[in-house]
């Protein structure tokens, strides 16, 4: 499967029916996914890997990453709805994900690597210092958006939590218009993807 397969059948998937403001529950991009997930596979690949994705949401990144070849994924999420989307997507697709309703905190079993998109923050500053934290707990090495703006946080706390950032790419989210605040249909949002390891 080439990028441009993968961003297409990312397409295909469901997005939320009525996002929770409170989750920051944004579907991420299929284009942005697609990204991400090539520039995994062409790095480190997803051949006999277990992967979370953390704060699932709709699926997209579990998901993508099962299509690319990781031998298990477990999809996890605070909120029943989001795992319920995540399930019907999976099989709409045709793949095989672990859907999980669980606060990460309560995760302990590790896997080879985590691909989030959590919350930025935006709604409630820190929501995404969680899913730093956890997912340095769980896996060796992850893949993570944050808010631009947020970066030198960011930076700094993934070093308190005894990791270390490998790479970071700026990108534009673009943000479709969910919530009863958005004025514009369609909004480009800076975003910094973070690949960041256990020291």
């Amino acid at each position: 499967m080439d990028k441009r397969e993968l961003e297409i059948k990312l397409q295909d998937l469901a997005g939320f029916s009525s996002p929770n403001p409170e989750l920051e529950q944004y579907r991420t991009p299929p284009e942005l996914a697609a990204s991400l997930l090539w520039k995994i596979h062409l790095d480190e690949g997803f051949k006999d890997k277990v992967v979370y994705d953390l704060g699932c949401g709709t699926g997209t990144l579990g998901i993508g990453a099962k299509l690319m070849g990781a031998s298990r994924v477990i999809c996890v999420d605070i909120d029943d709805e989001a795992v319920d989307i995540t399930r019907s997507n999976a099989e709409r697709l045709g793949v095989e994900v672990e859907s999980v309703v669980s606060d990460i905190e309560d995760l302990q079993e590790e896997a080879d690597m985590v691909v989030q998109n959590p919350p930025f923050g935006s709604q409630k500053k820190g929501n995404d210092r969680p899913f730093i934290k956890k997912s340095l707990e769980l896996a060796p090495f992850v893949y993570s958006f944050h808010m631009s703006t947020t970066g030198n946080f960011v930076e700094r706390f993934v070093e308190n939590c005894g990791g270390r950032i490998t790479y970071s790419e700026d990108l534009m989210f673009p943000l479709e218009k969910t919530m009863p605040w958005h004025s514009e249909k369609m909004k480009d949002v800076e975003v910094r993807l973070y690949r960041f390891e256990r020291v």
